[in-house]
């Protein structure tokens, strides 16, 4: 009965996995490679504002959608941020952005807790050692702390805390806290991208920049450490 359990589970897996690809490689073969490589030039909050708004009544939803799906283009979630606030303004793009990468960091955590959790540890688990186990006794605190001090990128928390034993909604609770303060500094700084050089958008710009500082000063002085040792 178990070895049956187990081969249901690893056909379930394989077939996820194959449906995902075929879903990737048809939507790469539709849109076009070249189409999607030259839209790259374009992701920055001005043509991503474009974009979302060429599609009027559902241009909340395709901002919410591309927030989520972000993790599989690679691409980074800042322009996306600042993005909501420019397009939705300070409150309401803050509120879809959280719901966007909201969602983005629970599918990422999906995936490689349910389905590429032995590639992703043995991956990840050299790198960020140690930090697996942080999330096992502290996990709220730490998941929080990772996405206010962005020292390892966003998605990267995702995938190491899927191959955790954290609970899913200790890791969701201190996602959203976590994820609250860079969003809020990043969709004002959206929000007032119209207003250049206002005394709001040089604060929200100076924050913005210690937001990126911080885990290049958080790299210098482990690195620091590192030597001394």
């Amino acid at each position: 009965m178990v070895l049956m359990a187990l081969r249901s589970m690893l056909n379930l897996r394989v077939a996820i996995i194959c449906a995902w690809a075929i879903a990737f490689i048809a939507i790469v073969w539709y849109i076009g490679p070249t189409t999607i490589i030259n839209d790259y030039r374009h992701v920055t909050p001005h043509g991503i504002r474009e974009f979302v708004l060429s599609y009027g009544a559902y241009s909340e939803a395709i901002y919410v959608l591309m927030q989520a799906f972000r993790p599989f283009t690679f691409l980074p979630a800042t322009p996306f941020t600042i993005a909501g606030g420019y397009i939705f303004g300070h409150a309401y793009g803050l509120l879809l952005s959280t719901i966007g990468t909201t969602l983005a960091a629970v599918i990422s955590f999906s995936m490689s807790r349910y389905l590429f959790r032995d590639y992703i540890k043995k991956k990840l688990s050299g790198r960020y050692a140690g930090i697996g186990e942080r999330f096992d006794k502290s996990g709220i605190f730490v998941i929080a702390a990772m996405r206010v001090v962005p020292v390892i990128p966003f998605d990267a928390v995702s995938y190491l805390a899927g191959v955790s034993s954290i609970g899913f909604l200790d890791y969701l609770i201190g996602t959203i806290l976590g994820e609250l303060p860079g969003a809020f500094v990043l969709t004002l700084l959206g929000s007032n991208l119209k207003n250049m050089w206002s005394p709001v958008f040089i604060i929200s710009l100076v924050l913005a920049a210690i937001l990126v500082l911080i885990p290049e000063i958080y790299r210098r002085m482990v690195k620091k450490r590192e030597q001394k040792n």
